[in-house]
């Protein structure tokens, strides 16, 4: 009666370690050349995962026939870093003709690539965080190497950790009046 109860158990361990590989497959789906072991989402599911959780959504708009954006996307795929500090964030990677119409995710007007904008879920806004090492003063948002990109990653953490302090000591305030 043991061997009844145990003969089934290699079968059931082969479609659990089967499910868990397809899972971690699915991590990468839509890297698109930027870091597979990112979990990216498309635009419109990244969004509302960032409002929904009320967390910050790092949005990279990129080109698949961009020079610029092909040499970012190879700093990208190397950096443990990167994908370490994107566990933090809903990672958004907006390619070709995705790219949102909305002003909102055209901050400076412009159209060059690649761009990454920092959205916070919470307040539905877009952080001002823009490349400060990028040499391109007309372009805020372009990004061309990964180094500059964690830089702003992490000032889009502590900005965004700001912000919610500064709106709960608010809150705060507001009842005791």
């Amino acid at each position: 009666s043991a061997f009844r109860t145990m003969r089934g158990f290699p079968l059931i361990s082969l479609a659990c370690i089967s499910l868990c590989v397809l899972c971690h497959c699915k991590k990468g789906q839509h890297a698109r050349g930027f870091n597979a072991a990112v979990d990216w989402k498309l635009f419109d599911k990244g969004i509302q995962i960032a409002e929904n959780r009320s967390q910050v959504a790092l949005v990279l708009i990129h080109k698949s026939w961009c020079g610029a954006c092909k040499g970012l996307a190879a700093s990208v795929e190397r950096s443990k870093t990167f994908a370490e500090l994107a566990e933090d964030f809903v990672m958004v990677n907006v390619q070709d003709n995705e790219e949102p119409a909305d002003e909102r995710w055209h901050p400076d007007k412009a159209a060059y690539v690649p761009r990454v904008l920092f959205y916070d879920g919470r307040t539905h806004q877009l952080l001002n965080i823009t490349c400060e090492n990028c040499n391109a003063p007309n372009e805020p948002y372009f990004y061309n190497h990964v180094n500059s990109l964690v830089a702003s990653m992490k000032r889009a953490k502590k900005l965004a950790k700001k912000l919610l302090i500064e709106d709960q000591e608010n809150s705060k305030d507001e009842t005791e009046l």
